[in-house]
């Protein structure tokens, strides 16, 4: 049994043993590869409470009632209410890891949303802009958005109810290199669709929707009306929706949509079933005086209501229900139908022959047959009198049909690991297995049901012999406020009798107990989601099967996914903050246990390179990487960037960039708009560049947000716009980026857009410094050396850690120091080993000058420093004397796992910058 799930088991096993009983029904943990046609993900957003512009009171609610819809069109529903720009950055990234290639998805938006450049941007609660460079900080993309949906889903549909009023006529506003007019327009831009796409907005292009006086708009209260219609194509539904806004609204509102879709959609596809028992032959030996007709009671989909009335009466008898003689014109309830009655007329009657036609409230019939013939052969029946005439104690009354037993099953589900199995023992445990059809009469909002790859909705109905073959998935919203008060799991607890070892499979005494989780366990204890099956046909004491899913965070997640990973399900840890041994173990586990989950590879990967172990995660980068993860084909390409534990190939990394970028993964997009931007890889392409690295900024990624700022403060690139940088790189720091704050440290230490201020800059170099950022030592030992406010052996303790930490400026500098100050110097060796280590990081404009300075040192001197490279890699070399002989070369190569270099210095770079790597740099924190 796999290690998660086992200690759910182990638990509930050990409360049922406290309680004296042998058997747990069921609990599984087989989980399928999905494999599931139909899956639906819905990201609703409504704002409501602006904090700057006029609120819209019923946006919240609009949210709350198409949620409300989606969930029960079996949606699974990401959902935003009041968002800040964090807010809304936040819940599109929990949204788009609910997507799946192949999948239905849908976007809601009710609230302000502002047009400027042909595109339609909304809004958060915090948005002010105030000035011409709030949009790109403050708002977000609907266009982003909708291109991450075309690559993660077959079909998208986007409802934009969020044409109202545009409180920034006459502005304009930074959009990519231009500045870019509102021109007072109102309402939103019309947006070609692409191929799969449905857009539709609450009002025309350029007008205006109503809010509404209702707790709900006009639009979107029609679209909640009318949605579930079972079976209503979608493009008929707007058609009919747009009819009703336009009556509701007396012609001042008009929907739109624009479509592109290539295939029919229905929020609602409804099972058309309707299933009776089309002949039936009733056998009875000669003289009878009633027929039982035991006409099977007929079964739909959707719990539609039913009728029957007879269409043919028998020509030598007559038809009883109760004390009431059936004609023509009798309608029938269902569930009475096997109460009906044959008598016949005279003892003679050989054969006769009754119709009866099952009627839907919607319509739909069916017909059926009963034939009745004499048969000498056939078994007499108990005599039983007319119910009319039966008296009170007249007759034995027959014994009644044993009673189907209740079935509750356990199950236990990581989330975000597809649909889970059930289990085959459920049904064949019990002797009262389900027959016949059963009906999906409840499932959680917060789950997706399927059978036989199919996605079911509440009402539909499966064979029970299919039962094997459902399959349940909960959603990636793990906590709810709901879930506080339920029980771990409830399971079915059997009595335990019979010979010993053997467990008693019968349901004489099946009762349901709830299994609490031990107290010390009482705060971690998983949510339940639950299933309910029940008997199609109507019974006077159905017995349901009840489905809980214990729902429960793998701890892979939990201790190895990656910030922002668009792939992941939970938070993420940066890789300095991952616990290594036990990601390690909980990831090992995770990759075994679900083979076909690319993110578990990937974050195992994460815990290997923690570790140290780079062969391993490479090898489980390029495995994650080839099954789809983004964020793995991301790391793959900064390792080809940096030569870390590959050959160092920077134009490897612009396909894995690339398709990382497509999906709104912003660390790709960084990391392909730099190399754009740089041409590192790649030929240089600064407006797709800028543009790249300006949607990754758009979903909250700060170092996007620094190197937007840095580009337009130093104008390399771009225009010079000391405002515009500043914007930029205040946001990042007001999330507490490092780098961030190193930059707004460099604007109040130049003056640069901002008022200079020394003090100021020192204290943002040293927050940075003090959380890892790799130059923010070197920046405040310039200053301090120039500004005479710290003495040299402190500065060059910062130039040292700035150093080690990957900067190369950093390495020179602190060579050039103790070159100065020879007194500082920890051992006559130091000065060498700054300039190789600074030598070999490559980085232009000073590893040329310190490979230049270090060919000044002593030819003894670098072989010395080779020599104890190799020792501190576990090397024997024997006397350090700086005398590269043969044993020195045997040694080199085997620490590098290649030829290694001839010359001497070009040796100690080469060991140095392995020893560098080895020692887990966060490469994350590093430029290009």
């Amino acid at each position: 049994m796999p290690a998660l799930n086992a200690g759910i088991f182990k638990r509930l096993t050990g409360a049922l043993a406290a309680c004296g009983f042998l058997l747990l029904l069921a609990l599984s943990t087989a989980f399928a590869a999905d494999g599931v046609s139909g899956r639906r993900a819905a990201l609703v957003i409504g704002n409501s409470a602006y904090q700057h512009l006029a609120q819209l009171p019923n946006a919240a609610n609009d949210a709350d009632r198409i949620r409300e819809v989606l969930e029960r069109a079996n949606f699974e529903v990401t959902l935003g209410k009041n968002l800040d720009k964090k807010g809304l950055e936040e819940t599109i990234l929990g949204f788009l890891r609910t997507l799946n290639d192949g999948d239905v998805a849908l976007f809601y938006y009710s609230g302000h949303a502002v047009q400027v450049g042909g595109h339609n941007f909304m809004l958060p609660v915090d948005a002010t802009l105030a000035t011409s460079y709030d949009l790109e900080v403050q708002a977000y993309n609907m266009s982003s958005l909708l291109e991450y949906m075309r690559e993660t889903s077959s079909l998208q549909i986007a409802i934009l109810d969020a044409c109202r009023d545009n409180p920034f006529a006459n502005n304009s506003y930074y959009v990519g290199q231009a500045k870019v007019a509102v021109e007072g327009k109102k309402g939103l831009a019309s947006v070609a669709p692409q191929d799969g796409t449905l857009i539709v907005y609450s009002t025309a292009p350029d007008r205006v929707a109503l809010d509404g006086n209702d707790g709900l708009s006009p639009f979107t209260g029609t679209f909640a009306e009318y949605a579930l219609k079972p079976n209503v194509e979608v493009r008929k539904l707007l058609s009919d929706i747009r009819a009703e806004v336009i009556k509701r609204t007396e012609g001042r509102q008009t929907p739109w949509d624009a479509s592109s879709l290539t295939s029919s959609f229905f929020f609602v596809t409804r099972q058309n079933l309707l299933i009776i028992e089309d002949m039936r032959e009733v056998r009875v030996p000669p003289a009878p005086k009633e027929v039982a007709l035991r006409i099977s009671p007929p079964i739909t989909s959707g719990n539609a209501e039913l009728t029957i009335n007879f269409t043919k009466l028998p020509d030598k008898g007559t038809l009883w229900l109760g004390d009431q003689q059936l004609n023509l014109d009798s309608k029938i309830a269902a569930d009475r139908i096997e109460e009906v009655m044959f008598k016949p007329a005279s003892a003679d009657m050989t054969s006769d022959e009754v119709r009866y036609t099952v009627t839907t409230d919607g319509g739909r019939s069916a017909s059926g047959i009963v034939r009745v013939v004499v048969d000498a052969q056939a078994v007499a029946e108990a005599q039983v009198k007319p119910a009319l005439n039966i008296q009170q104690g007249d007759e034995p009354k027959p014994a009644a049909p044993e009673q189907a037993k209740p079935i509750l099953v356990a199950m236990a589900s990581d989330i975000g690991t597809g649909f889970a199995a059930m289990p085959e023992e459920v049904v064949r445990s019990t002797s009262t297995a389900p027959t016949g059809w059963l009906r999906l009469e409840k499932r959680d909002p917060e789950t997706q049901v399927a059978v036989d790859g199919k996605i079911v909705s509440e009402g539909d109905l499966i064979k029970a012999e299919d039962i094997t073959k459902l399959r349940i998935r909960p959603s990636l919203k793990l906590v709810a406020a709901e879930d506080e008060a339920k029980p771990v799991a409830e399971t079915v607890a059997m009595n335990t009798s019979g010979s010993a070892g053997k467990s008693d499979t019968s349901t004489d005494s099946m009762e349901v107990k709830p299994i609490p989780l031990p107290a010390d366990k009482a705060p971690a204890k998983e949510p339940v989601r639950t299933v309910v099956l029940m008997p199609a046909a109507k019974t006077a004491a159905p017995a349901p099967i009840t489905i809980n899913v214990a729902v429960s965070v793998n701890e892979c997640d939990t201790l190895a996914a990656e910030p922002l990973d668009v792939q992941a399900v939970a938070d993420g840890k940066l890789p300095n903050d991952i616990d290594v041994p036990r990601a390690l173990s909980a990831c090992k586990a995770a990759v075994d246990q679900h083979p076909e989950i690319a993110r578990f590879k990937y974050q195992y990967a994460r815990a290997l390179y923690a570790q140290g172990d780079f062969k391993d995660a490479l090898s489980e980068l390029n495995a994650a990487s080839d099954a789809g993860h983004v964020r793995a084909s991301y790391l793959l390409g900064r390792l080809y960037q940096f030569g870390a534990a590959v050959e160092r190939d920077p134009a490897k990394a612009i396909p894995l960039f690339e398709s990382g970028a497509k999906r709104g993964d912003p660390y790709s997009q960084y990391a392909l708009g730099r190399a754009l931007v740089t041409g590192l890889g790649t030929k240089p392409d600064i407006d797709r560049g800028m543009a790249m690295v300006a949607s990754a900024a758009e979903s909250g990624h700060t170092y996007a947000m620094n190197m937007l700022g840095g580009e337009y403060l130093s104008g390399q690139h771009v225009k010079k716009d000391d405002a515009r940088a500043l914007k930029f790189i205040t946001e990042s720091a007001d999330r507490e980026d490092v780098f961030g704050m190193v930059l707004l440290g460099v604007l109040y230490r130049d003056g640069a857009g901002v008022q200079k201020d020394p003090t100021r800059a020192a204290e943002l170099f040293q927050k940075a410094h003090a959380n890892g950022h790799p130059y923010a030592g070197r920046l405040l030992g310039r200053m301090a050396l120039r500004d005479k406010t710290a003495d040299v052996q402190t500065v060059a303790g910062w130039y040292r850690e700035s150093a080690e930490r990957g900067d190369a400026w950093a390495g020179y500098f602190a060579a050039e120091l103790l070159k100065e100050n020879p007194t500082l110097q920890r051992d006559s060796g130091e000065v060498a080993r700054l300039l190789a280590l600074s030598a070999s990081h490559d980085t232009k404009d000073v590893s040329a000058d310190a490979k230049a300075d270090l060919k000044k040192v002593d030819n003894s001197d670098v072989g010395k420093e080779v020599q104890l490279a190799l020792q501190r890699a576990g090397q024997d070399v024997g006397e350090v004397d700086g005398k590269l002989g043969a044993k020195s070369r045997d040694a080199a190569n085997a620490v590098l796992g290649t030829e290694a270099p001839r010359d001497p210095r070009d040796l100690l770079m080469a060991l140095l910058r392995k020893e560098w790597i080895d020692s887990r740099p966060r490469l994350d924190m590093l430029g290009s």
